[in-house]
């Protein structure tokens, strides 16, 4: 009798268990939905700003790279201009957006302009930032790798709301138009030293 007790005991105890493991599944999975929902929203919006830059560029005859591959998030009824949405982008999944300048004058190529998602501090958060070769260092074991240096124009927790939206344009549309700017002079030391001047440099990294 007594171990028969101590087994309905044992049953309490697990079905108590398993009811809030089922709660926690639930809440985990509401707030990941939740989450995946708002960066779907968010990245349609990034994607469609990117992509708006690579075409005004290539008026210019200035080539950029895109990540994701413009084929993959977009169907096109007339390249580039006249586009829509795929429905069928997997947009939630999106953690990296880049453009990467492919001109090979004024050791341009590499130059990129980056929206990334990362953690920090347990913690995610969306960055947007520029990158650019600083120049060349010597390596006993490697060789010669190229220096690149990452400053941040913009670094929110996401969520970012609408008034972190509208600083999140700003700040595009001053290094877009400095990054043309430099385009149209063919002087790339425009958007090196006005990307030096107002922001900070956040990471250092051969390749």
């Amino acid at each position: 009798m007594a171990s028969k007790d101590k087994a309905e005991e044992a049953g309490d105890w697990f079905d108590e268990l398993d009811s809030e493991l089922d709660e926690k599944t639930s809440e985990v999975f509401r707030s990941l939905g939740e989450r995946d929902s708002k960066m779907a929203d968010l990245n349609r919006q990034f994607i469609k700003d990117f992509w708006r830059i690579w075409i005004r560029f290539e008026k210019l005859n200035v080539h950029f790279s895109m990540q994701p591959d413009y084929s993959s998030f977009a169907h096109f009824n007339e390249f580039p201009e006249d586009w829509e949405l795929r429905e069928d982008f997997d947009f939630s999944n999106v953690k990296k957006i880049k453009l990467m300048d492919k001109t090979q004058e004024n050791s341009r190529t590499g130059d990129s302009l980056i929206l990334e998602y990362y953690s920090k501090e347990d913690t995610l958060r969306l960055g947007l930032f520029f990158e650019f070769c600083e120049g060349e260092t010597y390596y006993k074991y490697s060789g010669w790798k190229r220096i690149f240096a990452r400053y941040a124009l913009f670094d929110k927790e996401f969520p970012v709301d609408e008034d972190e939206m509208d600083e999140f344009h700003d700040e595009l549309k001053d290094v877009v138009k400095q990054w043309y700017e430099s385009h149209l002079k063919r002087d790339r030391d425009i958007i090196i030293d006005y990307i030096e001047g107002e922001y900070e440099k956040v990471e250092e990294y051969p390749e």
